[in-house]
């Protein structure tokens, strides 16, 4: 029996919650570690369960190809662990050659889940940081949930200090674009993520709370829904259909997620349906495909080159230059000027004031 993305086409899951590189809206907190890490320095990454942390410390590892890490995730150490073999285990052939005990390039410690770590080892490596004798670590970066640090003395937090990156909720857009990026199929040039409706998208967004794990979680529970209840009929595999905020509030709401508090999310189309927006909503969408209007949309505070657009929709950049040259025929962009030789495309006046809301 095949799963609802083998039948999309998918060779894994792209909803798996399971840490993933491709990460959305962290790109400061990012620098910041890296940062810290350059610096030789203790540090605290702290942020909610699904927030990214785990995701963002194996993205710094595969990034920071010029230092050697060593990644501990407290909660599964076994209860014989010795720090002292981990450091021997990252010493080069030229280390050993040289019968060195320890490795000459000082690797970066890691320690994931930090509230379970055993203060002993806390003090373990907090000496071979920073006592002149020994220094055979060069940064320690510890990440867990709760912001409050039981399991170290007062000293370690004041070696620590300010030095905390905090992992806050993702904005709408943020929260769409992980969709987005998730939800490509590159060779049929399809992203199920237009499957949604514009309510649809932002009701299971609101929903998710700015967690991007809930959010996964939730596309996943709707794509299974369908795949589950319609098989080989399912409508997400035609061309004209579309997951409306009804139908992605029923589903999650069988699947006993709370979905009471947003019920008013469908009161907006309930008004374009019925008031002055309808005839403003129209236009564009007689005007432009779906695809056109997103990129408006995305033009709308700035203009933007075809890289960025094939970078904010994962497309390619030929595919994100025809859309463009489409809008140019239509005149719903303008030439706004370069920028590193390439042309920068902004919305045209009338599209604008289509755009504006009542």
């Amino acid at each position: 029996m095949m799963t609802w993305y083998q039948k999309l086409k998918f060779n894994s899951n792209p909803l798996d919650v399971r840490p993933n590189y491709n990460l959305v809206g962290l790109e400061r907190e990012e620098s910041q570690l890296k940062n810290h890490i350059i610096k030789e320095e203790i540090c605290f990454l702290n942020g909610l369960t699904g927030s990214g942390k785990t995701s963002l410390l194996m993205k710094l590892q595969k990034e920071m190809k010029n230092h050697k890490f060593i990644y501990l995730d407290a909660h599964d150490l076994p209860s014989d662990f010795q720090l002292e073999e981990e450091l021997r285990k990252k010493r080069s052939f030229f280390d050993k050659l040289r019968l060195r005990n320890y490795p000459a390039k000082r690797p970066v410690l890691i320690i994931d889940e930090f509230q379970a770590t055993d203060p002993n080892l806390v003090l373990k490596a907090r000496a071979k940081w920073e006592n002149p004798n020994e220094k055979k670590i060069k940064s320690i970066v510890i990440s867990q949930i709760s912001k409050h640090l039981r399991n170290v003395t007062a000293s370690f937090k004041e070696r620590l200090g300010s030095r905390i990156v905090v992992l806050g909720t993702l904005d709408e857009d943020e929260m769409k674009q992980i969709l987005f990026n998730r939800l490509q199929t590159r060779k049929k040039r399809v992203n199920y993520a237009e499957k949604f409706d514009d309510d649809a998208l932002s009701f299971i967004v609101k929903c998710s709370g700015g967690n991007p794990r809930r959010l996964l979680e939730y596309a996943d529970e709707i794509f299974d829904f369908h795949h589950r209840k319609f098989g080989d009929r399912n409508p997400i595999l035609t061309d004209n259909y579309t997951i409306t905020y009804y139908g992605a509030r029923e589903i999650l709401g069988l699947d006993k997620v709370h979905v009471e508090g947003f019920e008013h999310l469908g009161a907006r189309r309930e008004a374009i349906l019925k008031g002055v927006q309808k005839t403003r909503t129209s236009a564009l969408e007689k005007r432009f495909s779906k695809m056109e209007r997103r990129i408006l949309r995305f033009l709308k505070n700035n203009p933007k080159t075809a890289e960025d657009v094939a970078q904010r929709f994962v497309i390619s950049k030929s595919y994100a230059s025809k859309h463009l040259s489409s809008l140019k025929s239509k005149k719903g962009i303008l030439f706004a000027g370069k920028r590193d030789k390439s042309n920068l495309w902004q919305i045209s006046p009338d599209v604008k004031r289509l755009m504006v809301k009542v």
